[in-house]
């Protein structure tokens, strides 16, 4: 439960669009960023790139 709650914080603030990942990964709790975009994988089925990706310009 608790991953699941930082992931979805983490997906909020990747999707403002005004902190890199890193800093993301920083302020949802995970060790760096790769291990943050292993739990969104593993819980959301995307990464920090494809919710970027994603984004409109």
């Amino acid at each position: 439960y608790v991953v699941r709650r930082r992931v979805e914080r983490a997906r909020a603030l990747l999707q403002r669009g005004d902190l890199s990942t890193s800093e993301v990964a920083e302020l949802t709790g995970f060790a760096h960023q790769s291990h943050l975009a292993h739990w969104m994988r593993r819980e959301i089925g995307q990464t920090p790139r494809d919710l970027r990706r994603a984004q409109p310009k």
